[in-house]
């Protein structure tokens, strides 16, 4: 057999492989997700944090950084009418933009639902399920950032973000159209 036949059996291997792996990532089961019972917050005192879109993106996008930052996929958060997550996808050399919108909900133990209601792929028509388990098989999120591809949403756990000291932090609301964003923070206090 000579080089040239082997070489293009090689590659034509190498692509059937890839296109498997890929279709395993996105046909492969979805469970639904639920956080667990927050308990709640220590006895303290109380603040409560008003703050913009922009600072909360600021600061969203300063815990997502740090949590991914030897991850080879950029994420990043962006906060204008929607949320959006947006990275990239790198298929067969080619990079593809992908956008996620979301639409913020404030649970009753003060965590965030992030539910999908778009997606911007390039001009591929893929359901949200299958973007989400892409993106779930493909970072390494943070264990406080939980993708739920059955249930078409991320869940934003603010009981485990990595902050100094015994803080209690909850959403107490999100209005994106009027640019307000509410948080209490609980400092537990020594009784």
């Amino acid at each position: 057999m000579n080089k040239w036949k082997i070489a293009f059996l090689g590659l034509v291997l190498l692509l059937v492989i890839a296109i498997v792996y890929v279709g395993s990532l996105l046909t492969g089961t979805s469970e639904s997700y639920t956080l667990t019972d927050r308990p709640d917050p220590a006895e303290g005192g109380q603040l409560f944090v008003e703050t913009s879109k922009q600072d909360f993106e600021k600061l969203a996008n300063k815990y997502i950084q740090e949590a991914v930052r030897d991850q080879p996929i950029p994420l990043q958060l962006v906060v204008e009418d929607k949320i959006a997550l947006t990275s990239e996808l790198t298929v067969f050399s080619l990079t593809i933009p992908v956008q996620m919108y979301f639409d913020p909900v404030v649970l009753e133990d003060g965590n965030i639902q992030l539910v999908q209601n778009q997606v911007d792929i390039g001009q591929l028509s893929i359901p949200p399920e299958e973007i989400l388990k892409l993106l779930r098989s493909s970072i390494d999120l943070p264990n406080w950032m939980i993708v739920s591809p059955a249930d078409e949403s991320v869940f934003i756990d603010l009981g485990g973000l990595p902050i100094d000291g015994d803080l209690d932090i909850r959403a107490q609301e999100i209005d994106l159209e009027n640019d307000e964003i509410i948080l209490s923070v609980t400092v537990p206090t020594d009784q």
